[in-house]
């Protein structure tokens, strides 16, 4: 799995950025994956796997370096990776940044070392020139928050608590929070209360949802922000024996919670085609590695799912690349 791969990355951090290049994997292309932590989803392991079978369908020859730093807010732990990667001497740069602001030293340096960049998760260039990546890939986070209220308010008939399970501080899951909350403000019979901040952590997430249950006993569904979100609060909800009482919504559509929906014990999430963003960043890479023009910002469709839903046709297209590799 990936997870391990990146451990071992991560360990060798310090090797890494003193070791001699390999003069035969100078004839590749040259690629450093930079996740934003061990355990987001498996979105970010899916985009690994299909970035890799986008490249091979394409017939182009490439070496992948994976870090991933512990926590989505360690920043600092990101710019020490990106640091090592430049003094490695890489062709392509793919980062996952914990964070949109915290990202600009990082990607200031990359631009400074004459690197290509992909900024994955983010779809709004930075306004620092200095600063800016070469394109920015993602899924509309405002967007499949708007869609996921329309699925809440409808779930509720207009009435009933909703809590939210926050992310991280910062653009994402504060755009999947509002773009949600949009469309809920305007159904005054349904109460909102803003849980905390998890860190994008499934244990954190699922400690928050078992918190907001013994304290207000009269929720009726819970949003949370991510995948690992709503798999915690959905895993919380299960263990306190209300999946039929209390619907849970995670964000992403990913492999572990369709898996969850079909067991009942999630009852929604918007699934994005995530392969598609793996597709988008091989292409990004090729196109300028033949001298072609790359778009700026590339992003993709939602489909709002849930326990009910026939998702095989979905989910088959959705891991396309990535489900042979995350099957082994």
């Amino acid at each position: 799995m990936l997870i391990r791969r990146l451990l071992v990355a991560a360990t060798a951090l310090v090797a890494l950025a003193t070791a001699a290049p390999d003069a035969r994997a100078q004839e590749k292309m040259q690629i450093a994956y930079l996740s934003p932590s061990f355990d987001i989803s498996d979105a970010w392991e899916r985009v690994f796997w299909s970035l890799q079978g986008r490249l091979d369908e394409l017939g182009v020859e490439y070496d992948i370096q994976a870090l991933a730093v512990a926590s989505h807010v360690d920043h600092a732990g990101q710019l020490a990776q990106v640091e090592a990667v430049i003094a490695r001497g890489v062709d392509y740069v793919f980062l996952g940044p914990t964070e949109y602001e915290a990202a600009i030293p990082a990607l200031r340096k990359l631009k400074q070392a004459g690197i290509p960049t992909v900024v994955y998760n983010f779809l709004e260039p930075h306004e620092d020139e200095v600063a800016r990546a070469m394109t920015y890939i993602a899924f509309d986070h405002a967007e499949g928050g708007r869609l996921s209220g329309e699925w809440a308010a409808e779930r509720l008939g207009g009435k009933g608590k909703i809590a939210i399970l926050q992310g991280a501080p910062g653009v994402v899951s504060d755009q999947r929070k509002n773009g949600f909350l949009k469309v809920i403000e305007k159904f005054p019979d349904i109460e909102v209360v803003v849980g905390p901040y998890t860190d994008f952590d499934r244990s954190k997430a699922f400690d928050a949802a078992q918190n907001l249950l013994a304290a207000q006993d009269d929720i009726d569904l819970i949003y949370g922000v991510s995948t690992t979100i709503g798999l915690g609060a959905g895993q919380a909800v299960r263990l306190a024996g209300k999946s039929d009482e209390i619907a849970t919504m995670g964000f992403g559509g990913t492999g572990d919670e369709i898996t969850a929906m079909k067991e009942g014990w999630l009852t929604a999430s918007v699934l994005r085609s995530i392969d598609d963003s793996g597709v988008a960043v091989a292409d990004a890479f090729v196109a300028h590695s033949k001298g072609e023009p790359v778009p700026q910002v590339w992003s993709g469709p939602f489909v709002m799912v849930d326990k009910d839903s026939d998702t095989d046709a979905l989910v088959a297209n959705a891991n396309r690349y990535s489900r042979p590799k995350m099957g082994r």
